[in-house]
């Protein structure tokens, strides 16, 4: 096993002690790049010392869409972490009905939490009361698949530390997972769980995801050169990708029944819904110049996704009140973020041209975010609190100020951040509302994230020599939300 295989597949622990050794120290800054290296280093020794680790298991940490680590040892070990897989990263596609890896050969399997936790699970380590568990799913495939592995991890733990309930926290898709979980083994679960933390979960999807199936990987340089690597055919195929799409209208926030009707403010809006002006649930409508086939298979995927939303809204609205009032949202705001996607109507009318819409309102959930969440999708109706932070979906799990605040909550202390948007938007936050190590979980180029809708062919060329030399260390640690 190389260092860098060593490194990935290992706890927390020993990355931080392995960031620590000399002899390590070349592979692990060209695996990581310079800068996240240097992070990570500066985490390892400010917490020297203070890992505990021990005693029984007591949290599980859920981590979010691309942030559980795939391996296949027999292709080529890591996949969608080091840049030198990337040839290989479109072997990542599924059969049709979403279960199987694409061809025999494959046998993708979850691994553990990327080093984009790291900040978050190195605090966890050095707190006396808290010992974690981090349960990595498949996230190409549909979360129903994982519930049951969900389920016993919860059970064996709960088993093995003598019957004390168990703590979980989760980031971005993770959430869903946990609620997926939730509401097929709830019975199972909810003696053996205690508080559950949902931090920047889009519990009713992103725009984001409509972006990318839409117009491919896009949004800035890099994402658009993952597109390079991974075919449009093969992304269609990821269910665990497409379920993240905005829930339908009737299930999406302000859209249901008896709720004043969501205004886009457009006249002759032909789809009433804030993430899109067309029926995100019907193949044709997306315009993919797709066969008989393709659209086939993308509308089974839709109705599987739309099928996922109405059931974990139900399952939501279905649980007892005192299990709701175990719930903690943190999410965040004050950043760019996709909105909506929208045709618009072309020659003779013809509707192919998308819009993307980022403008910010003041107290409006639909049009403020965390730049691939909207808040509207980010709250969780009926729960026992919400807090939000300034700061961007990739590293909120890293902001000292989120993670003391879930620690605080799990031990039984008051949490501390603003419980309003606008209280998280007045900058008077006690602690730092940036990411403890931003070119480690990416959230540095935050600002880029929306810069572009491509790149042209000799960008393309210049950034694939940039890759080749290991230049470009951020390709590695691309997260589709």
């Amino acid at each position: 096993m190389t260092i860098s295989e060593d490194f990935l597949t290992a706890d927390t622990s020993k990355r931080l002690a392995m960031a620590l050794d000399d002899t390590k120290r070349d592979e692990l800054a060209r695996l990581l790049g310079e800068k996240a290296y240097e992070e990570l280093r500066t985490l390892a020794t400010r917490r020297g010392g203070t890992h505990l680790g021990g005693g029984p298991k007591n949290m599980i940490f859920v981590p979010g869409i691309m942030g559980t680590l795939l391996m296949n040892k027999s292709l080529a070990g890591i996949w969608w972490i080091d840049v030198r897989t990337r040839n290989y990263i479109d072997q990542l596609g599924l059969s049709p009905d979403g279960t199987k890896d694409v061809g025999d050969l494959e046998n993708i399997t979850p691994v553990t939490a990327d080093t984009t936790y790291t900040p978050f699970l190195s605090a966890a380590l050095a707190e006396p009361k808290i010992n974690h568990e981090i349960f990595p799913y498949d996230w190409r495939k549909s979360l129903l698949q994982s519930t049951t592995a969900f389920r016993d991890l919860v059970v064996k733990l709960h088993n093995g530390n003598g019957n004390t309930p168990i703590h979980i926290v989760a980031h971005s898709m993770g959430g869903l997972m946990v609620r997926a979980a939730l509401m097929e083994h709830g019975d199972e679960l909810w003696p053996r769980i205690d508080k559950i933390v949902f931090i920047g979960t889009p519990h009713y999807g992103a725009p984001a995801i409509a972006g990318y199936l839409k117009n491919h990987l896009w949004g800035f340089e890099l994402m658009a050169v993952l597109g390079t690597y991974l075919s449009r055919a093969t992304l269609r195929s990821l269910w665990g990708v497409i379920n993240l799409l905005p829930a339908p209208r009737g299930i999406y926030p302000d859209t249901r029944p008896g709720a004043a009707t969501w205004n886009s403010g457009e006249p002759d809006d032909p789809y009433v819904h804030p993430c899109a002006n067309f029926d995100l649930y019907q193949a044709d409508a997306w315009k993919l110049d797709l066969d008989a086939t393709e659209t086939a298979n993308l509308q089974r995927i839709l109705d599987a996704t739309a099928d996922f939303h109405r059931r974990m809204y139900q399952a939501h609205r279905d649980l007892k009140q005192e299990q709701r009032n175990r719930m903690r949202v943190i999410a965040g705001v004050g950043v760019k973020t996709l909105f909506r996607l929208a045709f618009e109507p072309g020659f003779l009318g013809i509707w192919e041209k998308t819009t993307k819409v980022y403008d910010y309102v003041l107290d409006n959930p639909h049009r403020d975010g965390d730049a691939r969440v909207p808040l509207a999708s980010a709250l969780l109706e009926n729960i026992g609190g919400y807090r939000y932070v300034r700061g961007t979906h990739g590293g909120l799990t890293n902001i000292p100020a989120v993670y003391k605040d879930v620690f605080r909550y799990l031990k039984g202390e008051t949490m501390q951040l603003p419980e309003t948007a606008a209280g998280a938007l007045s900058g008077h936050l006690a602690g730092p509302t940036v990411s403890e190590a931003p070119h480690l979980d990416g959230s540095a180029a935050t600002g880029d994230l929306w810069a572009t809708d491509g790149i042209s062919a000799e960008r393309a060329a210049e950034l694939e020599k940039m890759l080749e030399a290991d230049a470009l260390p951020n390709f590695a640690r691309l997260h589709l939300l």
